[in-house]
């Protein structure tokens, strides 16, 4: 015999409250007057009744849609498989989840895709939506805000969506290569994850890469610059195209962790040694940084938090609040570990 399903009424029968009362503290509504220890009571009750809310009859009420689109422009193939999109995903699901929503991920690649995504957020089949765009945000219409549906960016800036979460990366990068310089380095090579000039994000990196190094008194050297694509095996062989500039790069600057670690396995295998021979950074801290041999120095990007933010953020915008920071940028922090060599003395770096 299937069990009788626990209704908001038997919760606010168990809890000795009404059924408003209830509904105001499992629905998260703040302008509610319930004291911490009612709202403490009703929710503690809940679990032990095993109460779970009807989100299809919340939305009929509320006139809305129980569904949140992700819209990821242009995503390269390695999106799903890097750690990059899956933290971003779990920071922004672990917010909306605690509001009943559900989360539509879709990849658009071409006009008919994109065709799609209006006639989604024209349908009001989703309440919400946010956005990425690897090739920059000027891909990003203004037909996305302008069917009274929120918008949130996150990963980037948009002149078209004015609400946005992102971290504050070229800072990263400058803090990065000052640390190789402040280290001693001259010949700072460089290993873009992206094609030249397929995405917007590696083409500022790289911008902020040689503004640093003319910033230092170096002149910047385009040939100690690679381009991988994504995948680790292109900056392994990246790395290995590198070790052939005559003289060799002492330091080279992974631009994710990806660049970075498949960058060491081509300098070991090739006989060299890290950092004692050329020192090597990444951005990201991969969760996998902390655990190679050596293990690697980086830029710390909080992507969980650009995430959960942007979940914040849109849920702000569905409950009629204005976000107090619109444009939200997180720091970056370097993390300092044994492969670009801080730890050793001068003694035991091969000029």
């Amino acid at each position: 015999m299937a069990r009788k399903k626990v209704t908001s009424k038997d919760v606010a029968k168990a809890a000795g409250v009404s059924q408003a009362t209830v509904s105001y503290v499992l629905n998260n509504v703040d302008r509610a007057n319930i004291s911490e220890k009612t709202r403490l009571h009703v929710q503690q009750i809940a679990r032990d009744l095993g109460y779970t809310p009807n989100v299809v009859a919340r939305s009929l009420v509320q006139g809305r849609s129980i569904n949140i689109g992700m819209a990821l422009f242009h995503p390269h193939e390695q999106i799903f498989i890097d750690s990059w999109l899956p933290n971003i995903l779990t920071g922004f699901g672990s917010v909306i989840q605690q509001y009943g929503f559900r989360l539509l991920v879709e990849r658009v690649n071409d006009k008919q895709q994109y065709e799609s995504i209006i006639n989604l957020l024209h349908g009001h089949e989703v309440a919400g939506m946010v956005v990425q765009s690897t090739l920059g945000s000027e891909f990003i219409s203004t037909e996305l805000i302008n069917q009274g549906i929120p918008v949130v960016i996150f990963g980037s800036l948009s002149e078209h969506i004015h609400y946005s979460v992102s971290s504050d990366n070229l800072t990263g990068v400058r803090t990065l290569i000052n640390h190789l310089i402040g280290l001693g380095h001259q010949r700072i090579a460089c290993i873009s994850y992206a094609p030249e000039g397929t995405v917007e994000h590696a083409s500022d990196r790289l911008t902020t890469y040689y503004e640093t190094l003319a910033a230092a008194g170096i002149s910047p050297d385009p040939s100690l610059v690679r381009f991988g694509a994504f995948d680790p095996f292109t900056g392994y062989e990246a790395m290995r195209d590198l070790l052939r500039c005559k003289p060799r790069p002492t330091a080279v600057f992974g631009m994710n962790d990806t660049m970075a670690i498949a960058a060491m396995a081509a300098i070991q295998e090739a006989g060299l040694r890290v950092p004692e021979d050329i020192a090597v950074v990444g951005f990201d801290d991969d969760r996998f940084a902390a655990f190679t041999t050596p293990s690697l120095t980086t830029i710390h990007e909080s992507q969980r938090e650009i995430g959960h933010h942007a979940g914040e953020m849109l849920i702000d915008l569905l409950n009629d609040v204005k976000p107090a920071v619109p444009n939200l940028i997180l720091p970056t922090q370097l993390v300092v570990r044994k492969s670009c060599g801080a730890h050793l003395t001068q003694q035991d770096l091969v000029p």
